[in-house]
């Protein structure tokens, strides 16, 4: 659970939000309904009050490098409670993602919980893991590849509830 003042980068796919919201009808637990359909890019990130001009600027600079990457989500996968789709072709999510990391370095995604962390949309998650099996069961079937085109990243800043900050367009 994120707690106030804390940020994060983000990458909105809104081609997903279908999915999402069809897997929310089904399965309400398992759905986050407090964020659209986004690749993280970097959680948490600086907290709120030191996202000075700086930090903006150098963002700004590294999302403007990004060329729009058109991606298909077509691949469901799950780890214990947790089902994700995996983007194709992930190289260039895969550049984002380490571009804020070298520009950022001492911070660790998601707080250096997990060790393996790929490009992903979160279908659902903190749910039971016989739950997550029943989820990706019911979606890869039905799972028709999902076209998008990312062309902007999200700073995000929780104050009791997701807020979007700033959009970063790509521009490379």
């Amino acid at each position: 659970m994120p707690i106030d003042g804390q940020t994060g980068l983000a990458i909105p796919v809104p081609e997903a939000d279908p999915l999402l919201a069809a897997v929310a009808a089904r399965f309400p637990e398992a759905v986050r309904k407090d964020v659209p359909a986004h690749v993280s890019v970097l959680y948490p990130f600086r907290p709120a009050d030191q996202l000075d001009d700086q930090v903006i600027s150098a963002l700004s600079e590294l999302f403007a490098a990004q060329p729009v990457m058109a991606v298909k989500f077509g691949e469901c996968r799950r780890r214990g409670e947790f089902v994700y789709l995996r983007p194709t072709p992930v190289e260039g999510l895969d550049e984002v993602t380490s571009g804020v990391r070298r520009r950022w370095p001492d911070i660790a995604p998601y707080d250096g919980l997990y060790d393996d962390i790929e490009p992903h949309v979160t279908v659902a998650s903190h749910t039971t893991p016989e739950r997550a099996e029943e989820i990706e069961r019911e979606i890869v079937p039905e799972l028709v590849p999902i076209s998008a085109e990312l062309r902007e990243a999200w700073l995000v800043v929780f104050h009791g509830q997701w807020t979007l900050r700033q959009r970063f367009r790509f521009g490379g």
